[in-house]
């Protein structure tokens, strides 16, 4: 199988077996290992060797007197093309490299090789074989038991391919079974590292996630070793998820991966359980990368695991585990049917989780999910949707806090956006109505952008909420603020302020009450009569209305009570 094991966990067998030839053994065919080349010292102290030995290679050569005489008549040309074989001990610059094995058939033993000078002349390096040989000889003598490895280790020992005897079976089955896990496990981490970088490249993506059997292969291993503190099975189980991760990343691939049997549980056990801190930031990327699909985002909120698993999540001690899992749910939170769920899930969990991360989190780009996801949650919103967030104690006067404190300024903004939607839907005589009050007035210090005061003129529209907003303490003072910018970029903001006072003003009930605020008398005052040279052409109008006019509205209306 591609991960290097089968599903019912069965290792990869040896099927062709060898052996090196161990004593006299004669049923092993494999040549023994070939002495490394020459090093720099070594064809130095050739080079300048003075003595060469004759006699002393004709006695071991193994040849006649005849034969040795006729023998420095031979060249290399005489010799078949097929059989040169290039010396070692020649000179480096004619040295090619070593030469390919065409058979055992085509050499018949060691007997036949009488040393390097029957192919080079080379009668320096006749001396150092001789020298070598007599050195064996002299430990064999004193050592009956003495193999002589040099003479092997320098001569290739081809034999014809025998039978396998029982004896090297069963050293072969020997180390099967005490090797072969080893090797098993250490070949599945090689190809799991292949697949780790193959699956970067974008075009390679879908196919390897439509490969029959791989992503059942990388489950396997994700739920073989999980919760392992081996060094090994760690590595398996993280390149394995890694690998999902990348093949998560191509749009063909999201519907296939989050609709794979199992592999959504095992994620999200990895998610759940994992001891190594990479594993699960691996599963929470796969589950962000998933929930980007449209068609994946229902049935990713509908399951109840999931949810469970990201609200976990975001309070994990990796940074980027948690920046991961918020962006999740932010992804998931853009579709209406899923707002509802995600709000009520756990008694507001996922509210109260994202609520932590919002106010405490050191990095900024997990505030700033956990912004967008609650602003997603409010703009796609439904009457339990509202409802839920409306009535969660501590979630408006967290995002208040927010909007006023918080040294982002995507954060900021995304805080005072969810309020300007929360407040087109929360009402008077709802209960939660008089925390969205206090979030307003506490937030309306920023004026950065016209949020706060966009919705608290969209509250004053509404004939029932205003009582409730001229009683509430605070909410004159800070409109009056607001009504009194004079900076170059205020404008907005400012007429926003003026057009809610002026809506208020229609309330007779509270008209006494508006009278006697001196921050808003001061306001309408000076607005009415300052000497503003855009006025002619006044573009800031709220429903074709100037705002001066709309101020000297507001007064008219509370002239009665002055």
């Amino acid at each position: 199988l591609i991960c290097g094991a089968s599903p019912l966990g069965e290792s990869v067998q040896v099927t062709d077996s060898y052996a090196v030839s161990h004593g006299d053994e004669e049923d092993s065919y494999l040549p023994q290992k070939r002495q490394s080349e020459p090093t720099e010292q070594e064809w130095e102290s050739r080079r300048d060797s003075d003595v060469v030995d004759h006699n002393d290679n004709k006695r071991h050569s193994g040849l006649s007197d005849e034969d040795w005489e006729s023998r420095g008549q031979s060249t290399l040309d005489e010799w078949p093309g097929d059989n040169r074989r290039q010396s070692e001990y020649t000179d480096q610059s004619e040295y090619t490299g070593q030469s390919e094995y065409t058979g055992p058939s085509e050499y018949t033993g060691p007997s036949e090789y009488t040393g390097p000078s029957e192919y080079t002349d080379n009668f320096l390096a006749d001396q150092e074989y001789g020298q070598r040989l007599d050195k064996v000889e002299e430990e064999e003598s004193h050592d009956p038991t003495f193999r002589s490895s040099v003479v092997e280790e320098d001569i290739f020992q081809f034999r014809e391919p025998q039978k396998m005897s029982k004896s090297v079976d069963s050293e072969a089955s020997y180390l099967s079974e005490q090797d072969n896990e080893f090797v098993c496990e250490l070949a599945i981490q090689k190809m799991l590292k292949i697949l780790r970088y193959f699956s970067r490249v974008l075009s390679a993506m879908e196919l390897l996630a439509q490969q029959p059997g791989l992503v059942d292969s990388l489950l396997y291993r994700m739920k073989k070793t999980a919760h392992s503190n081996d060094e090994n099975e760690i590595s398996a189980r993280v390149d394995a998820i890694a690998v999902i991760v990348n093949l998560a990343c191509a749009e063909e691939n999201k519907i296939l991966l989050v609709y794979h049997p199992g592999l959504l549980d095992a994620v999200i056990n990895i998610a759940n359980h994992d001891p190594i801190e990479e594993a699960r930031e691996h599963a929470a990327i796969v589950l962000m990368n998933l929930a980007y699909a449209e068609e994946n985002k229902v049935h990713m909120v509908n399951q109840d695991h999931l949810l469970d698993t990201l609200v976990h999540l975001l309070s994990d001690v990796s940074p980027f585990t948690r920046r991961y899992a918020s962006a999740a749910l932010f992804t998931l939170a853009c579709t209406y049917a899923n707002t509802a769920v995600m709000t009520r899930h756990c008694d507001g969990g996922i509210l109260e989780a994202l609520r932590k991360v919002l106010l405490n989190d050191p990095i900024d780009e997990a505030r700033v999910n956990a912004a967008e996801a609650l602003f997603n949650m409010a703009r796609n919103n439904s009457d339990d949707t509202i409802e839920n967030m409306g009535n969660h104690s501590k979630l408006l006067a967290s995002l208040s806090h927010s909007v006023l404190t918080d040294y982002s300024a995507d954060v900021r903004a995304y805080s005072a956006r969810a309020l300007e939607w929360l407040s087109a839907d929360i009402h008077h005589p709802m209960q939660c109505h008089g925390r969205l009050l206090k979030a307003l007035t506490t937030a309306s210090q920023w004026t950065k952008t016209t949020c706060i005061a966009e919705a608290l003129k969209m509250q004053a529209t509404l004939a029932e909420n205003r009582e409730a907003m001229v009683q509430h303490d605070g909410l004159l003072d800070a409109l009056a603020t607001l009504a009194l910018l004079d900076g170059i970029n205020d404008d907005e903001v400012k007429t926003c302020a003026i057009a809610a006072l002026e809506r208020l003003s229609k309330e007779s009930s509270t008209r006494h009450i508006m009278a006697k605020n001196e921050g808003v008398m001061t306001a309408l005052t000076k607005a009415s009569f300052a000497k503003d040279e855009a006025d002619d052409d006044d573009d800031n109008e709220e429903d074709g209305t100037p705002a001066a006019l709309l101020m000297k509205t507001a007064l008219k209306n509370l002239a009665a009570h002055l």
